[in-house]
Formats: C-alpha cells, sequence, structure tokens
C-alpha cells in the first residue's frame, strides 16, 4: 500500500519548512528553534497572582506564556499583566486562550502578542453530539457567516501585529463539522482548514496551528493529514504540537512523548507544549527534554524508500501469529541477572502457584524474559516465552535461541518453533529476505546503529512490507539514562511511534543505569498504553487546568487515582472545566468536570448523569458511579 505523504522522504526527519511566524519578539517556523511554552492555570483578572506565574514559567525557560480569557475582566487584564511583565525585565510573548466569545479574541488581540481561537466555538455553539443535519445551502451560510466574523478579526490582528492559532481540539468540534465528518481526525482537519483558508484569501500569514486529542492516535493522524491537505492547498502554516489531558506523573510525560515524539519523527512542530496536571513550571523542562533529543536528528540521511503503509489511520501490519497474542509483547532483559527467580517474583510482578510449582505473570509482567545462559529454574508460565542466548539453548527446553543474523544462518540448532534473530537493516539483502520469508519460525528482533535509530528502523519494518514479508518484528531499542524521566521520554518520543503506526509486534527496552529490572518494563507498558495499542492499567484523561478551573484539580486527580488505579482498562476523565468535557470523556468511561465554582457535573461517556454536585462529596460520588 503506497500513499501520499507530506514529505519527499519519510523515513528520513527533515523538519517541515513553513511559513515564518512573528510572535512578540521571537520568530518560530521556517528554520527557527523549535519554540517552548506552557499556560498559566490562574483566573487572569488576578493580576499579581498571573504575573508571578509567568515569571516563574519563563524562568523555568518558557518562550511563550499562554492566559485564558473567559470575560471581559480577563481580556482587560491581558494588558496590565504584560505591561507589568515588561517593567520587570520579562520580554516572553503572551498568548490569549480564548474560548465561546469572539468579542473577547478582538479585545484581546489588541493587548497580546498571539490570540487563541478554537474552530469549534468560535462562533459555533458546542456540539450537541446528537445527530444534526445541514443542508448544503445551511452550511454554506453558516460559512459565509464564519467568513464575515473571522475577517473582521484578522484585520485587527493585522492593525496590532497580533498573530493567532487556530486550535482545534478532538473534543469540541461544531455541530457543522460532527454532521459531516464526525469526530475524527478528518473532522478535526476541515474544521481548521475552514480558517485557514480564510486567512490564505486574507494573505494573513502570521498564523500558527494546532490539532490535539487526548487520544495520541487520533492526534498523530490529525497532524499528518493537516500537513498533507495544507500541501495540497499551497499552504505551509506553523504547527503547534501536544497531546491534551495528558495527565500527570511519568503517564503524563510518556504519553506527551508517545504523541509529540511520533510528529517530530515525521519532521513536524514548530511549537511545543507538554500539557501536565501538574504546576505548569514543571512543564517546561520536559518540553525542553524532547526538543534537545530531536535537534541532533534533523537532517541525517536515510535510505529513500517507497512508503508501504497509510499514516492517516490505524491499521496493525499483518504478521505470522508466533507470539500467542495479538496486543503487542514486552521483554524483561535478565541476561546478567543470577537469582532470576528473585528478580521475576520481587520486581516483575509474578506470582509463585505453589500447587503447579510455577511462575505466573501478572497485568503488567513481562511476556518474554530473556535469560542469556542461565536456565529458569521453573516450567514455563503459561503464554510467557523465556529466551536463551543460542549458546546455551537445550532443543530440550521450554525456550527459544536468540541468534545474531549470520549465527542463525550458519547454525544447526535451530527451534522447531521459534527463532529471535537480531537483524538491522544492512542485514536484509534480497537473498535475507526470502530466507526470512520462507521460515515462519523467524520473529526479527530489530536493532540499529543509525545516528537516528528510529528512522532506520522504520525503514527496515517498510523493507519488510514492501517484499510482503510477514513475519514479526519486535524494537529493540537501548540507552545510557542516568535519569529515569529521561529514559521514559526518549524511549516513549522514539519508539512510541511503532504503536501508533501499528507497525512492531513488541517492544524490547534496555537502560545501562536502570535502578531496577522493573523500570524498562514499566516503561514498554506504559508506551504501548499511551500509544493505544495495549492496555495494562487504568487511564486517566486529566486537563493541566487553567484559570476556567475552579476546584483543585492536582489534588483531585491524586485523590481519584489513589482509589480507583487498581481498575485496569477504564479510562477517568478528570476535566477542569467544560471548554473540551463532553468531547474528550467521548473516550472515558466516566468523567468529573468543573462546573462552576465548587461545583462539579458526573459523567458516563458523553452523558451527564449528575449535574452540579459540591467538591466536597464530589469525588466519593463518582466512586459510586463507578462501582
Amino acid at each position: 500500500m503506497t500513499q501520499n505523504w507530506f514529505t519527499s522522504n519519510p523515513f528520513q526527519l527533515t523538519r517541515l519548512n513553513t511559513t515564518e511566524v512573528n510572535v512578540g519578539n521571537i520568530n518560530m517556523g521556517k528554520k527557527n528553534p523549535v519554540r517552548v511554552q506552557s499556560m498559566a492555570n490562574t483566573p487572569t483578572h488576578n493580576v499579581d497572582a498571573s504575573v508571578q506565574q509567568a515569571i516563574e514559567i519563563i524562568e523555568a525557560g518558557a518562550e511563550l506564556v499562554r492566559f485564558t480569557v473567559i470575560n471581559t475582566k480577563d481580556a482587560e487584564a491581558l494588558e496590565t499583566i504584560k505591561q507589568t511583565l515588561v517593567e520587570k525585565g520579562y520580554l516572553t510573548p503572551i498568548v490569549a486562550d480564548v474560548h465561546f466569545n469572539a468579542t473577547l479574541a478582538d479585545m484581546a488581540a489588541k493587548y497580546v502578542d498571539k490570540v487563541r481561537i478554537n474552530p469549534g466555538n468560535y462562533i459555533d455553539k458546542r456540539a450537541t453530539f446528537a445527530q444534526v443535519n445541514f443542508t448544503d445551502d445551511k452550511y454554506k451560510q453558516e460559512l459565509i457567516a464564519l467568513e464575515k466574523r473571522f475577517v473582521s478579526f484578522l484585520n485587527i490582528c493585522k492593525k496590532n501585529k497580533t498573530a493567532i492559532r487556530i486550535g482545534t481540539n478532538h473534543g469540541s468540534l461544531s455541530d457543522r463539522i460532527m454532521s459531516r465528518y464526525g469526530d475524527t481526525p478528518n473532522g478535526m482537519v476541515e474544521a481548521t482548514m475552514e480558517f485557514l483558508r480564510i486567512c490564505k484569501s486574507q494573505k494573513f500569514t502570521n498564523v500558527v496551528v494546532s490539532l490535539k486529542s487526548s487520544n495520541t492516535r487520533i492526534m498523530v493522524h490529525a497532524c499528518r493529514l493537516l500537513a498533507l491537505q495544507m500541501q495540497s492547498e499551497e499552504m505551509a502554516y506553523c504547527l503547534h504540537l501536544g497531546v491534551t489531558e495528558a495527565g500527570s506523573g511519568e503517564d503524563g510525560r510518556i504519553k506527551s512523548a508517545v504523541g509529540i515524539g511520533a510528529l517530530m519523527n515525521d519532521g513536524l512542530g514548530d511549537t511545543i507544549r507538554v500539557s501536565l496536571t501538574e504546576n505548569p513550571a514543571k512543564e517546561i523542562p520536559v518540553t525542553k527534554a524532547l526538543v534537545k533529543h530531536f535537534e541532533p536528528l534533523n537532517n541525517i540521511p536515510i535510505t529513500n524508500l517507497v512508503p508501504q503503509y497509510n499514516p492517516y489511520e490505524y491499521e496493525s501490519r499483518k504478521v505470522v501469529d508466533l507470539l500467542n497474542r495479538k496486543e503487542p509483547v514486552v521483554i524483561a532483559d535478565l541476561s546478567k541477572e543470577h537469582e532470576i527467580t528473585k528478580v521475576l517474583l520481587e520486581e516483575l510482578s509474578f506470582v509463585f502457584n505453589k500447587s503447579t510449582k510455577t511462575i505466573e505473570r501478572g497485568d503488567i509482567s513481562p511476556d518474554v524474559i530473556y535469560t542469556g545462559e542461565h536456565i529458569f529454574p521453573y516450567s514455563v508460565p503459561e503464554k510467557t516465552i523465556l529466551l536463551n542466548d543460542f549458546n546455551h539453548w537445550d532443543n530440550s527446553l521450554s525456550s527459544f535461541p536468540l541468534f545474531s543474523w549470520n549465527e542463525f544462518l550458519a547454525s544447526s540448532n535451530k527451534s522447531e518453533n521459534q527463532n529471535w534473530v537480531h537483524v538491522e537493516l544492512n542485514d536484509l539483502n534480497n537473498a535475507a529476505i526470502k530466507t526470512i520469508k520462507n521460515d515462519p519460525t523467524i520473529v526479527l528482533v530489530c536493532f540499529s546503529y543509525h545516528k537516528n535509530e528510529t528512522a532506520e528502523q522504520r525503514s527496515l519494518i517498510n523493507l519488510l512490507m514492501a517484499n510482503n514479508c510477514k513475519t514479526p518484528v519486535i524494537i529493540q531499542r537501548n540507552y545510557s539514562e542516568p535519569a529515569l524521566t529521561d529514559f521514559q521520554l526518549k524511549s516513549a518520543a522514539d519508539t512510541g511511534i511503532f504503536f501508533i503506526d501499528g507497525l512492531a509486534n513488541g517492544l524490547w527496552l534496555k537502560n545501562t543505569f536502570k535502578n531496577s529490572n522493573a523500570e524498562p518494563v514499566e516503561t514498554a507498558f506504559a508506551i504501548l498504553q499511551a500509544s493505544r495499542s495495549r492496555t495494562t492499567k487504568t487511564e486517566y484523561i486529566s486537563c493541566p487546568g487553567c484559570g476556567r478551573t475552579l476546584f483543585e484539580l492536582e489534588k483531585t486527580l491524586a485523590e481519584i487515582k489513589a482509589s480507583t488505579k487498581s481498575l485496569k482498562g477504564l479510562k477517568i476523565a478528570v476535566m477542569g472545566c467544560i471548554v473540551n468535557g463532553p468531547g474528550e470523556m467521548a473516550d472515558a468511561d466516566f468523567g468529573y468536570v468543573g462546573a462552576g465554582p465548587g461545583k462539579v457535573s458526573l459523567y458516563m461517556g458523553k452523558n451527564l448523569i449528575k449535574k452540579n454536585i459540591d467538591t466536597s462529596n464530589a469525588v466519593a460520588e463518582l466512586l459510586k458511579l463507578i462501582e
């Protein structure tokens, strides 16, 4: 399957050449650095608190700071906030975030360097999520009204040299878009293009675009589709990347790195925000680490291959079923451990079954254990593979060998069932591919010594697909990161793309500086969950909070997590306000949404179940609803 891509060589990371945008005292796009930003969560009209938090964010390294604008009081406060920051020596551009009220966007554009508007609620009402039919004439009339209103806003921005962001969220598409496209990546793209076509007709180029979702697959597919659509309509507006409602802690960081990293591997992204349900200043080190990670990978040559898969929708690569499960597997490397049983029981969540004298895996125990020369002392756990170095492998054992490519070719001692073989792209000449295609026992462990390992590993899988080779592929990556957070971020940014695109069948992470054997395994499972390819624990969709949030979001999320973390597979949304509430919660089983001062509403999916509950007992009510 060949597809049109938005780049001449999809497997070489080359930043998309976008139109340069001026935002205050910085430029973005074109050859400018990828810009780092965050958003304050103070009430914007509280000038002192907003200025103080802006300073914290700026001193952490942010190059833009955004504030929510709920009413006239907030809009007018922006002038004072910006003036106060300048007087204190902080020249960082200020951005206004406006929903539901186009007049507020007009006001804010006179005071700040950039205004974010949401196509789903700029002049449209929030989608009702009911079936709404738009005739062609009614659809056209709404677009005419949109253009008239939006052009007046653009004229204000031109006069004040104010940049704009067209910020489309998966959770807040209009009824007009939903009626024809649904809440799909195509719908997100069309919602955005309605505005961009007006910008183009008005010759307004000071534009940044974002398409965000709490679902990394939707976010990645939508951004790729937008890049392609802009190219087809001769546009090249700057792209702002982010996974909305990513959550907190390591899950929020890994989820953000998976989504943002997939697109940065594609060469997309001119500015980034990592949205965490934490103090906004904590977002900046994470964002800067991602930018720094990708900087040296730009324009490193890689083989130019015709892509064999569709980057705009998910479809799992068809392979021979050797791994005993449809979902990707996780491998633990215990080759340097001498007390393997102890490691399994104390670090990797295995349980010893006294009656059968077997060690059985738990929900987040690895599916495959690489033991090297050491032999596992008990019978093999069900659906768990023991992998041994071929030099220490015995055909009578309930385990499989791991070969290098040359060892595999030379060996006469192979498994009749399964042989794992280390390969890199250079191993795959025509003869090698023919051998692999004709041997149904092979599982390929894909590694790379290329400067851009992800690019080469994608090329290897693409080459297999071009030759209709259905051999399973395990992605193996080795790191040397003393800090666990750096290991998690880099591995998620490097490998999430393989599972978002359905290319790989397993993940084998190693880290030289691991503090425990659990860290690489738990990180691998988190990457698979973040890429929507395997669920092993509760998922939390939670926004970072802003001036609209009227309850203690971070504290509430922690309380809900503590009470529900054992509910494997459940998706729970914790939202500060209604801006993206029902939309982003379409993917959640339950939702906890700020409804007003001290009030919360509870949802099941998109359906409102309890309205305006006091925050003092809202968590308890949520737990009752879940039960």
